[in-house]
């Protein structure tokens, strides 16, 4: 563009040259001095782009020397085009594998299979961890007591072998290894967590105690004989107390309604059922004996939760364990208690959500 300048006004200079030449004599001295002033002119504006084409051409063939030497086009190198970046999806164990958050409220939970059972987005410490905004440890293993065998001892940490709730204490307090816990999930998480940055335990037994046949006091002369269901649970707040703490909180939850089936058919309820050591609704009595004399926070997930013989249908699958709308109901109640609970009441409903 700036070459074809330059050679219209040489063109033009010589136009006016051969002019002033024809010209001669006969070209009055005004039109003389007045070609000359213009070509003086046209001079002037000649050498200004000669010398503007040769910084254009110094800059031109340092482009190219670049490009030479990166292997980029000019294009290349002045546009970026803009990266898409894709949203990052959330494991359905993200909950019990993020590293700990210290501005977050630090949640581990000792449990059965309602907790252990569902660990995707409608599982329940999934739930809480989103009401709370909080890292919920969902330590939870699915078919374990709160309470130890008879012929267990709970200080006899050779050869352990007991998930119970005893048995997590003793690895929360380092005296038991995590490889008792096999391949359940909870090992993981155990390994992970930091104990002595939580700031809330969760306690969630019961059902599997009952149905098991334990009795809900071993020795009432030794309340915190954890050979009994509430003897365990009395022997893990103790435990969890000595270890972090006073002001440490504990949430203690009783086992839910539940109905049991035969051959397909309804039988009979918690409500009735003895299976040895009482009704299922007498080993809700006793989380609630405890929580109380222990002042702890307390969610009564038998009677006040929601979930009975009129409900029982929508809330549990299969007439024990909860179903996704009975998981909800149960994550608003402990989060509820979490946020709103006094040590040593009762709490279970959700009524703040």
């Amino acid at each position: 563009m700036k070459k074809n300048a330059v050679t219209k006004i040489l063109a033009v200079m010589l136009v006016l040259a051969m002019m002033l030449a024809g010209c001669g004599q006969s070209a009055d001295s005004s039109e003389l001095a007045d070609l000359q002033a213009r070509i003086a002119e046209l001079e002037e504006e000649n050498n200004d782009l000669r010398q503007r084409l040769s910084q254009y051409e110094t800059v031109e063939t340092e482009s190219q020397d670049s490009t030479e030497q990166t292997g980029n086009t000019p294009e290349e190198t002045l546009i970026q085009l803009p990266v898409e970046t894709e949203d990052v999806a959330v494991s359905d164990n993200n909950v019990d594998e993020e590293p700990q958050d210290e501005d977050k409220m630090q949640i581990v939970v000792f449990g059965d299979s309602i907790w252990d059972g569902s660990r995707d987005d409608s599982g329940i410490a999934q739930q809480v961890a989103n009401y709370m905004n909080a890292d919920v440890y969902n330590c939870a293993i699915g078919g374990t007591t709160a309470s130890l065998k008879e012929y267990e001892d709970p200080n006899r940490f050779e050869g352990w072998t007991s998930c119970s709730l005893i048995g997590m204490i003793n690895i929360m307090k380092g005296e038991v290894s995590t490889d008792i816990l096999g391949d359940y999930m909870a090992r993981g998480v155990m390994e992970r967590v930091d104990f002595s940055n939580v700031d809330c335990f969760i306690l969630a037994y019961g059902m599997n105690d009952y149905l098991s046949g334990a009795p809900i006091s071993y020795d009432d002369q030794k309340p915190l004989d954890p050979r009994g269901y509430a003897g365990a649970l009395r022997f893990a707040v103790d435990a969890i107390r000595n270890q972090y703490g006073d002001d440490i909180k504990i949430l203690i939850v009783s086992p839910n309604y539940a109905q049991f089936y035969k051959d397909g058919r309804y039988e009979t309820d918690g409500n009735m059922r003895n299976n040895g050591y009482g009704t299922l609704y007498n080993y809700a009595q006793a989380a609630e004996s405890v929580a109380t004399s222990e002042n702890t926070l307390y969610v009564d997930a038998y009677n006040t939760m929601g979930i009975d013989a009129y409900t029982a249908e929508e809330y549990l699958e299969d007439g024990i364990h909860l179903s996704e709308e009975g998981r909800a109901l149960y994550a608003k109640a402990i989060a509820s208690c979490l946020k709103y609970g006094k040590p040593g009441q009762v709490s279970g409903n959700s009524y703040y959500y």
